[in-house]
C-alpha cells in the first residue's frame, strides 16, 4: 500500500472549520447547547493555539452556532491571537487571583445561560467543573472527533514519521557496546530537532519535542523504567529502542528490539513469538475490526508460545496531535477501527531479569487494511549489529 504524501503546512482555516463542524455534530448528538474545553490538547486541535496549564486557566466555550469564545488572561490574549488559526471571540480576565467580580470564573459564567445543557470533558478539573453554569453533561466530544484523521492530519503525521524513521537510523549507527545513553539521547534528539526546524522553521516549541533512548538488556524487561544517562550499552541483547517525536503538534513513534554483536541463544524464541504476534495484529488491522479482539488474538499468540505471563501492556494505542491517545488496541476498547485512524502496533514480551522484546510502528488504517508510516529493520538478522 502506498504511504500518503507528507506536508509541513500549517492547518488552514478550512481544516480547523471542518474540525469544529465535527465537534458540533457530536454536540448535537449528545443534546448539549454549549461545550467547554479545558484540555490544552483539545484546544490546540480546534484552534492551533497551544497553552501551558497553570493557575491562569484557558477555557474554550463552544456554542452550537457562532464563534467559539476563548477565556484567557490579559497576559496571554495577544499570544492566542498570534497563534490561533481560526476566528475566535475573546473573554479576557485581568489576573489570578483577582478581586471579587474580576476573576476568571466571574467572566466565564457570564458566557453560559443557567438553563443550558453544557458538555464538559471527563478530565475537567473539579474547580472548573463546579464553577460551570447550567446542567453539566460529561461527554468527550472533541476526543471522539479526533479519532479519525483528516487527510491533512495524516499528511502531517507522515512527515513526523519521516523524522523518527531518520532518527532511528541514526540511533542504530550510534549504538555500540559501552556507548553511554547520553550519547544516544543527545545525538539522536538533536539530529531530529534539527530536521524539524529545517522543515518547519516556524514550528511551535510548545508542541514540538523529540526523544530517543535505548533500554539495554539489564533493564529492557521493565519497559517504563527510565534509563540513566550514564548507563552503557551492552554486548548481546535484547536492547529496545524508543524514538518518539511531536513535530509541530503531530505525534508518532518507532521502536525496535535489537542485539549488539550476537544474539543470546535463549532470545531467539521470544523474538520470533513477538514477530508472530505483531504479524497477527497487522493482518487484523482493517476497518471494522474490533480493537479488543485484536488485542485478544495477539495475547493468544504470545501465550501459545509460553510467554503469557510476560505480557505487561496492550497491543497498541492511537496517535494524532499527541503520541498517546485513543483509540486503544486493548481488551477494554470495544470500538471498531475506521479508515483514517492512526495506531501503534507494539505487542511486547518481557522476560523478567533477562530482557524485553517489542517493535512499534505508527500505522495508518486504510480502506482495505493498514500501512506502516514508519520504517526500520524488522528481522533478527537485520537487527543484529556487528
Amino acid at each position: 500500500m502506498t504511504v500518503p504524501v507528507a506536508t509541513t503546512a500549517a492547518p488552514s482555516r478550512a481544516e480547523l472549520a471542518e474540525r469544529l463542524d465535527r465537534v458540533r455534530a457530536r454536540m448535537r448528538s449528545a443534546d448539549v447547547d454549549v461545550y467547554v474545553s479545558f484540555d490544552p490538547v483539545n484546544i490546540y486541535y480546534l484552534t492551533n493555539f497551544a497553552n501551558y496549564v497553570h493557575e491562569r486557566p484557558f477555557l474554550l466555550v463552544i456554542p452550537l452556532d457562532g464563534l467559539p469564545v476563548m477565556v484567557a488572561p490579559l497576559l496571554e490574549t495577544s499570544h492566542v491571537r498570534a497563534r490561533a488559526g481560526c476566528d475566535l471571540a475573546y473573554a479576557t480576565y485581568a489576573e489570578f487571583p483577582a478581586p471579587a467580580g474580576a476573576n476568571w470564573f466571574d467572566v466565564f459564567r457570564t458566557l453560559i445561560p443557567t438553563e443550558a445543557r453544557v458538555g464538559v470533558e471527563s478530565a475537567m478539573p473539579i474547580g472548573i467543573f463546579e464553577r460551570t453554569p447550567g446542567t453539566k453533561v460529561v461527554v468527550d466530544v472533541i476526543e471522539e472527533a479526533r479519532l479519525v484523521k483528516t487527510p491533512y492530519e495524516i499528511a502531517r503525521n507522515v512527515h513526523a514519521c519521516q523524522i523518527v524513521t531518520a532518527g532511528h537510523e541514526k540511533l542504530l549507527q550510534l549504538c555500540r557496546p559501552g556507548v553511554p545513553e547520553a550519547v544516544i539521547y543527545g545525538g539522536v534528539t538533536q539530529f531530529m530537532m534539527a530536521m524539524v526546524f529545517r522543515d518547519i522553521p516556524t514550528a511551535n516549541i510548545m508542541v514540538t519535542n523529540a526523544k530517543a533512548a535505548v533500554w539495554p538488556p539489564s533493564i529492557s524487561f521493565d519497559p517504563h523504567r527510565i534509563p540513566s544517562l550514564g548507563m552503557p550499552m551492552e554486548n548481546g541483547g535484547p536492547h529496545v529502542s524508543i524514538v518518539t517525536a511531536q513535530v509541530d503538534g503531530y505525534g508518532v513513534e518507532l521502536e525496535r528490539t535489537f542485539f549488539l554483536g550476537y544474539v543470546p541463544e535463549w532470545a531467539a524464541a521470544p523474538f520470533a513469538a513477538m514477530l508472530e504476534a505483531r504479524a497477527t495484529a497487522y493482518a487484523m488491522a482493517r476497518p471494522g475490526a474490533i480493537l479488543a479482539e485484536i488485542d485478544r488474538a495477539v495475547r493468544a499468540v504470545i501465550a501459545r508460545h509460553g510467554y503469557g505471563d510476560c505480557i505487561l501492556h496492550r497491543t497498541g494505542h492511537g496517535f494524532g496531535i499527541t503520541g498517546h491517545e485513543g483509540p486503544y488496541v486493548a481488551l477494554g476498547d470495544e470500538r471498531a477501527l475506521q479508515e483514517g485512524m492512526l495506531i501503534s502496533i507494539e505487542p511486547g514480551i518481557y522476560v523478567a531479569g533477562r530482557g524485553g522484546f517489542r517493535h512499534s510502528d505508527t500505522v495508518l488504517i486504510t480502506a482495505d487494511g493498514c500501512v506502516s508510516l514508519t520504517q526500520a529493520p524488522e528481522t533478527l538478522e537485520a537487527l543484529t549489529i556487528a
